[in-house]
């Protein structure tokens, strides 16, 4: 990869550019921006081209040493699939799952250090940051950090899903991110600058991605075989919110089916919450893919997630026509006639804010490893 195969994010690379050919690349970067929108992939191109070792300009040369394993995929241990229990292409880096597959990849450089949030774990382990605790200290990202480099004299590390660091974890990062060690650069991957400690976002650099323009997630919807052409990858842009990660929802023909049911029911004056609720557990229950190696209660967590997701984009359209703006509702055949329906019988638009508040609240309670069940029970209580 090239960076003019980076979409939508030409003025980070921008700034980035500037700072390279400065020599000033070196330091911590809090990248925050929507999920989907390719925040995970800009790092891994950007930690290619911090380890080149011939670099053109701001492009890696693709031939060096550094640029090769770039260039190969990872297949972790036997060992570390034996010990998760877990298909061993599931799983990136240092035993870490990734947040999603596109983060499966993770190059084996051995100068590249990825981490990401468990998917059976609420945050971040503390053993991955600083090594477990009969080894605390000697083992773990910030220790192998700050070995000498295998190639070259750089060394790059990223920590995804950043978002779920705990008190513990960030606390035994702040020496690292302050003070990188020569050569190095740090990359905390999350989606709000809100959601990171204090003591975090002081010792790094902010850096925002946009969400995708309709024009540049289709083409990239196209390119990665998740939409068959243009117009299907226009029409799934439409409505994802400049995000990738949300258009390939919208393929998911069990979703599909769901999302109608699903707006009739919030467009409702009082919602039957007890019917409900058995409908959409019924839907996190439904049987899964066979090539899914994921556990049963993380692919109820997701499907749930998606649930969840459209709920609040549903409160949220429902704000903006309360509020008088409807000029979107004409395109909008996923659920403009329920909105319309909604906006009659629920015209109160502090309702309908206090409705997409409680539903957010339910996708961070699945990020903390709640009871899909009960979250889904007490979500629909409380919208009623």
């Amino acid at each position: 990869m090239n960076w003019s195969e980076i979409r939508g994010h030409d003025r980070v690379i921008e700034m980035f550019s500037r700072a390279f050919s400065r020599g000033r690349l070196e330091g911590s970067f809090l990248f925050t921006g929507p999920e989907g929108v390719g925040k995970r992939t800009f790092a891994f191109q950007l930690a290619k081209t911090f380890l080149c070792l011939s670099p053109d300009g701001f492009e890696p040369c693709g031939k060096c040493a550094s640029c090769r394993f770039f260039d190969m995929k990872y297949t972790p241990p036997a060992e570390e699939a034996v010990q998760s229990g877990k298909a061993a292409p599931a799983r990136g880096r240092n035993g870490a799952e990734p947040a999603d597959p596109s983060a499966a990849d993770v190059p084996p450089h051995p100068d590249l250090f990825y981490i990401a949030k468990p998917a059976d774990r609420a945050q971040i382990p503390i053993e991955l940051l600083a090594g477990p605790k009969e080894n605390r200290g000697r083992a773990g990202l910030c220790y192998k950090i700050h070995r000498t480099p295998y190639v070259g004299e750089r060394k790059v590390a990223i920590i995804d899903d950043a978002d779920f660091l705990n008190e513990e974890g960030a606390n035994s990062l702040l020496k690292t991110l302050e003070e990188p060690p020569r050569g190095a650069l740090m990359i905390l991957i999350g989606t709000s600058p809100a959601k990171q400690l204090p003591t975090i976002r002081s010792r790094c650099q902010s850096v925002r991605f946009l969400p995708l323009s309709t024009r540049d997630l289709s083409e990239i919807l196209v390119n990665r075989g998740i939409a068959a052409d243009f117009e299907e990858g226009k029409r799934l842009a439409r409505f994802a919110d400049g995000s990738c990660k949300n258009a390939a929802e919208f393929r998911d023909k069990s979703l599909e089916q769901f999302r109608p049911e699903l707006y009739r029911n919030l467009a409702q004056e009082r919602i039957d919450a007890a019917a409900f609720s058995k409908r959409v557990i019924e839907f996190m229950e439904e049987k899964k893919k066979e090539k899914d190696k994921a556990s049963d209660g993380e692919i109820k967590r997701r499907r749930l997630a998606l649930v969840l997701s459209r709920a609040a984009r549903f409160y949220r359209d429902l704000t903006r026509v309360l509020s008088g703006e409807t000029s979107f509702l004409a395109g909008n055949i996923e659920s403009g006639d329920a909105l319309r329906q909604a906006a009659k019988n629920r015209p109160d638009p502090d309702r309908a804010v206090r409705c997409a508040e409680r539903t957010v609240e339910a996708l961070e309670q699945i990020d903390r490893m709640g009871n899909p069940a009960y979250i889904v029970e007490a979500w629909l209580a409380d919208i009623r």
